[in-house]
């Protein structure tokens, strides 16, 4: 399961509300919360922005409705606890960029309440990554998806390639 944005939001709700029907998940600059915790204060006045630049005549059409509706979401929702995230049991890829909308440290804040988590973060990027740059993008999820899910110890694994290249140094 993939998911971008809002997506990547009800990417990990499906994680969390049917952990047996969910074999991997990949949630690209999801938040759980709709506070200056989770996104910066310009994106905040960003979305202000968008809302109040829809002409008048149009605020009261359907498509201006969505518009107004979809994006005032993210004054109102999500509303997850942290701690909810520990009910995900599928390996999950937390991906952000390293310019995103969404906090670094909140995206970290779901990185470490997933259970089998991976991090991956787009140098030089925005939350727009997967249409700026797809083939990174997609090379990322791809990988993600195609390999079998191995967690990683943070001391037995670094000891073990550390031992490794010691090795190899030593051959040479």
């Amino acid at each position: 399961m993939l998911g971008w944005s809002d997506g990547g939001i009800e990417a990990l709700l499906l994680g969390m509300r049917h952990p047996a029907k969910v074999k991997k998940i990949a949630a690209m600059a999801a938040n759980l919360n709709p506070s200056t915790d989770a996104v910066y204060q310009e994106t905040w006045a960003m979305a202000k922005a968008m809302i109040d630049a829809i002409p008048a005549a149009e605020k009261d059409t359907p498509q201006g409705r969505r518009e107004i509706k979809v994006t005032s979401m993210m004054f109102e929702e999500p509303n997850i606890a942290p701690s909810a995230l520990e009910a995900i049991t599928a390996p999950t890829l937390v991906l952000a960029s390293d310019h995103d909308l969404i906090r670094d440290e909140h995206t970290l804040e779901i990185f470490h309440h997933v259970p089998n988590s991976q991090l991956c973060v787009f140098p030089d990027a925005t939350h727009m990554v997967p249409y700026d740059n797809p083939a990174l993008f997609n090379a990322a999820v791809d990988r993600f998806f195609r390999t079998p899910f191995a967690g990683k110890d943070r001391i037995k694994d670094f000891l073990a390639s550390y031992e490794s290249m010691t090795a190899s140094m030593q051959k040479k």
